[in-house]
């Protein structure tokens, strides 16, 4: 699905000095964890570019802390409010579909702007809408960012303070719980506290086109601009782009042949124009230090650090934030006729909960993975330095020769191993010899059409072909034999 006003979100963006106001304005925030909650999304959402939803479900076990990386999973078993909330509306979209492709119910109507009778009336008449159809969603959907292209790697490690907010907020929450009602709440009030700021046009969403536009205004490459955002079309951004005239400035500078002397897309001191996640100096109340009194920096060795702490942890394969059904809203069934099983929630990856590869803590499935995204894509991260808590993927399967032989023990796999290196000398040298001979017989033998072959050559010639192929290829096979 598309936005059907994409150039909205990115006139909602901050300005920049917006946008430090508003964070100056969530530091005044009294209360230690809503200050600290306010400005885990003012950072992640203003400058790294997440959704509300990628935000509430942003869980540890996401970040890859040795790379310096944020990797948002195609899916991560959750059941809170939200996700029963969303699945609800697709549950109810699919039944109108259905009533109006069989004449029951006018067609252009949308299940959003229907009221609470008439989607209780959609519900009670279409074949579809079923809890069992309904909870099937949410085992095989939630979480689920909003397309696919959303399932992404969003590298953060760059910054001190983003990497220094991160930490600290998951020292203290295992994910973000508020609604999102009361995360735009937090942010009116920080917004309230700032100077000269309206907290009318403060919002989340406001925050995430902040993000986007900040990518724009340091990015040169429009796919990587895509990426980093979640978009569906590459078009989306030039929305974005047309509000970052550093990129078209730097091209006519190249094409006019003065690309040294062009002005840079970056600030040449981004610790100046982008202060809040370039200049690691501490502000005044902040909930963390990107540098502390001693000089200790979140940097990449505090970030490596990290890593290894979460080596000896399991990796919880769902979700943290609290199941809860929306028994309040129109259409969704009662207590009696829904309920939630944990165990028929899919796991990420396709992996049977029964498989080897995970294990059940205290009522909580696991595995030894480092982050979601790992244990799901494996192949597409480099292995640690350290060893791993757990067994090695390439241990648990059986490779040896003697599943594959009548005979085992080591002098079996020696006598193999010598006919394997016998048998690679032999092709190789097989390919010189045919080289060799060919260019003897060329050059000496048929240089003439009438030449006869003398016995000294015609000797020399046969006794090289025996030593050289037929005496290696003997012995080949006859190694091979027993075998």
């Amino acid at each position: 699905m598309v936005s059907n006003n994409p150039r909205r979100s990115a006139k909602d963006a901050l300005e920049p000095d917006t946008y430090y106001r508003l964070y100056q304005g969530a530091l005044q925030i009294d209360n230690y964890e809503r200050r600290l909650i306010a400005c885990f999304v003012i950072l992640v959402a203003g400058r790294l570019g997440l959704r509300i939803a990628e935000i509430q479900h942003l869980r540890e076990e996401h970040i890859h802390w040795k790379r310096g990386e944020i990797c948002i999973p195609h899916k991560d078993p959750c059941a809170c409010y939200r996700c029963w909330v969303q699945a609800l509306d697709k549950w109810g979209r699919k039944g109108l579909k259905e009533l109006q492709q069989l004449g029951e119910w006018e067609s252009g109507v949308k299940w959003k702007s229907l009221g609470v009778d008439e989607r209780e009336a959609v519900v009670a008449e279409a074949d579809y809408c079923t809890p069992e159809n309904l909870a099937d969603i949410v085992y095989t959907e939630k979480f689920s960012p909003k397309y696919d292209r959303s399932a992404r790697v969003i590298a953060f490690g760059w910054s001190y303070r983003i990497t220094a907010c991160l930490m600290t907020f998951f020292d203290e929450f295992d994910c973000l719980e508020p609604q999102q009602f009361s995360i735009n709440r937090l942010l009116k009030e920080a917004a309230d506290n700032a100077d000269g700021l309206n907290p009318k046009y403060i919002s989340a969403h406001r925050l995430r086109a902040t993000g986007e536009t900040f990518f724009a205004d340091i990015s040169i490459d429009p796919k990587m601009l895509r990426d980093l955002a979640g978009w569906q079309q590459m078009s989306t951004g030039d929305n974005y782009w047309s509000k970052s005239g550093r990129v078209n400035t730097l091209k006519l500078y190249k094409i006019m042949g003065r690309k040294d002397e062009a002005p840079p897309v970056v600030p040449e001191d981004p610790g100046q124009s982008f202060p809040i996640v370039c200049n690691p100096v501490p502000f005044q109340n902040e909930p963390f230090h990107p540098i502390g009194p001693e000089g200790i920096a979140y940097d990449e060795q505090a970030r490596l650090e990290r890593h290894r702490e979460r080596e000896k942890k399991p990796l919880r394969l769902r979700h943290p934030r609290e199941v809860s059904l929306p028994y309040d809203r129109a259409g969704f069934p009662s207590p009696d006729e829904i309920e939630y099983d944990p165990d028929k929630h899919g796991i990420p990856g396709h992996i049977d909960p029964d498989s080897d590869h995970v294990a059940v803590q205290t009522g909580e499935v696991t595995t030894t993975a480092t982050t979601l995204h790992e244990f799901t894509d494996h192949h597409r991260h480099t292995r640690s330095s350290e060893p791993s808590p757990g067994s090695d993927r390439i241990n648990e399967y059986e490779t040896k020769l003697d599943k594959f032989t009548d005979k085992d023990g080591p002098a079996s796999h020696a006598a193999l191993d010598v006919v394997s290196a016998i048998a690679l000398a032999t092709v190789r040298t097989g390919g010189y010899m045919k080289e060799r001979l060919g260019k003897e017989w060329n050059q000496y033998w048929m240089n003439e059409p009438n030449q006869s072959i003398s016995p000294v050559r015609a000797a020399k010639g046969i006794t090289m072909y025996l030593l050289g192929v037929i005496a290696p290829l003997t012995m080949v096979f006859g190694l091979m034999v027993p075998y």
